[in-house]
């Protein structure tokens, strides 16, 4: 059993307007937060594994392949592998998501 505490855990990406943490590491899965400040995007890109996106705060704009999605707090959307994905900041204030790759990615 392991227990994390955000606030301890280290920025594994950092660019202006947006950070990331590694929450979780194991071969099964792989879970980051993702803050991405108002006005901030971040770009489209592909990782080689499923993936799902939680919102935790804030709200956003998720693009999936050709479609674009407008999530809040609590809503959820899946990524298939190798399409290209990103997230835009439509609020104005943090947007918070957990991503979790399935496998690890």
């Amino acid at each position: 059993m392991k227990k994390v505490n955000m606030k301890e855990l280290p920025v594994i990406f950092q660019k202006e307007g947006i950070k990331a943490k590694r929450i979780y590491d194991r071969e099964a899965a792989q879970a980051n937060i993702i803050t991405i400040e108002p006005g901030y995007t971040l770009p489209l890109h592909t990782v080689p594994v499923d993936i799902f996106m939680f919102v935790l705060e804030g709200k956003g704009r998720f693009t999936i392949g050709d479609e674009c999605f407008e999530l809040t707090k609590h809503e959820l959307i899946e990524g298939p592998k190798d399409v290209p994905h990103g997230i835009e900041n439509t609020g104005n204030d943090p947007l918070k998501v957990l991503v979790v790759k399935t496998p690890r990615g």
